[in-house]
């Protein structure tokens, strides 16, 4: 299927492993042209070599995401490499640079609550004002941020109480700015994703001694997923493309549950 989007120039933060790397995997089959971030220049530099043995036409920056400058930094080795981003997935943890969002309501500190929303929340928000001055301009760009389920319903059961609060305001930011871009051709959505195979799921079962053999079972018996297993990151990658092609044109200012039916509410 041809996804109408070669050519295009697609910014794939976190995209060096996970969701982020099946993404870009994607969007270099489909002829973008695609500029990897990670934090670690190593990551970036085995990302950029796997891509290109494979026919791809990328470049990678070491970046991090939660700076303000960081970000202008990587945008505009962007644009210096292949030109301005006309795709631009946002993709950060809470765990990356060392902020792991353990804690309950009575011991977190108000230092916590900052870096929780500097990475969740901000990080966003320094990207997109980034890149829509050029999608403005040529009327026409997608922003696809991957988020989390907890956004919309945090679990009760894991102490995640920073990583769900700071999820939570990127949906509503999704939404206005779809109201603002939309005359633009620009389509903005959030993936509310689930339990998914990839190396961060693999750190949390060894952190809770279950083995990563175990896991699939463990989420599968704890959280009742109706497909019965783990989400693959070619399957968000997948979606992903999806939202950032022409056939994504009319899907905007959404939040999209991507959990195997975890999601228990209707709407």
């Amino acid at each position: 299927m041809d996804l109408g989007i070669a050519g295009k120039v697609a910014f794939v933060s976190g995209g060096t492993r996970g969701i982020g790397r099946a993404a870009a995997d994607i969007f270099a089959r489909e002829g973008c042209k695609v500029i990897v971030v990670g934090r670690r220049q190593h990551s970036v530099d085995e990302a950029v070599a796997e891509i290109t043995a494979a026919g791809g036409t990328v470049a990678g920056v070491a970046a991090n995401l939660t700076e303000r400058d960081d970000v202008e930094r990587a945008v505009q080795f962007a644009r210096d490499t292949f030109g301005a981003p006309d795709i631009v997935v946002t993709n950060v943890h809470l765990g990356d640079g060392g902020a792991d969002g353990e804690g309950s309501f009575d011991t977190l500190s108000d230092e916590a609550y900052m870096q929780a929303f500097q990475h969740l929340t901000m990080s966003v928000i320094y990207l997109t004002r980034a890149v829509i001055p050029h999608m403005k301009a040529q009327r026409w760009g997608r922003l696809v941020n991957v988020g989390s389920g907890a956004a919309k319903e945090p679990p009760a059961e894991i102490e995640h109480l920073l990583h769900n609060i700071a999820r939570a305001p990127v949906v509503v930011l999704n939404k206005s700015l779809a109201n603002d871009l939309g005359p633009f051709g620009i389509t903005v959505n959030t993936l509310g994703t689930g339990w998914i195979a990839t190396e961060a799921v693999q750190k949390f079962a060894r952190e809770l001694s279950i083995g990563e053999a175990n896991m699939e079972d463990w989420v599968r018996e704890k959280f009742g997923i109706p497909v019965g297993r783990l989400g693959k990151p070619e399957e968000m990658g997948g979606l992903i493309a999806f939202l950032a092609s022409e056939y994504g044109g009319f899907i905007t200012g959404n939040w999209i549950a991507v959990d195997g039916g975890q999601h228990r509410s209707a709407w």
